[in-house]
């Protein structure tokens, strides 16, 4: 394995366990919950520069909730995980999501104009 990638493994792992540490009571499974902070992790890991939770700001958790919503067929995510993700995230970094994120009615054509990009 190079070095890079047994570099970026930690790190993961290392987001991972600091994420685990801030979950507050979630309202579905914990299994749930720590597979949506693993794909989390896993986002900061490959498209980030990010090196701790303390580093995570809403610039960029507003750049993850769009990578989800571009990717969520490749992910496997539903529209439920979605907002599970969100809400989770936004509750561990502590950062508000704009409105319009945590609407997903038909209606919303702030997101599905932002999906379709």
């Amino acid at each position: 394995m190079k070095r890079a990638s047994i570099v970026r493994e930690k790190k993961y792992y290392e987001l991972v366990e600091q994420l685990k540490d801030r979950t507050k009571d979630v309202t579905f499974s914990s299994t749930k919950a720590l597979s949506l902070l693993m794909l989390f992790s896993r986002y900061l890991v490959n498209y980030t520069n990010v090196e701790c939770v303390h580093e995570i700001n809403e610039e960029c958790a507003k750049h993850y909730f769009t990578y989800l919503m571009k990717n969520h067929k490749r992910l496997g995510i539903n529209l439920t995980d979605t907002k599970r993700s969100m809400l989770l995230i936004s509750g561990v970094i502590e950062v508000e999501v704009d409105h319009y994120l945590k609407d997903f009615s038909l209606s919303n054509v702030t997101l599905w104009m932002t999906e379709e990009r």
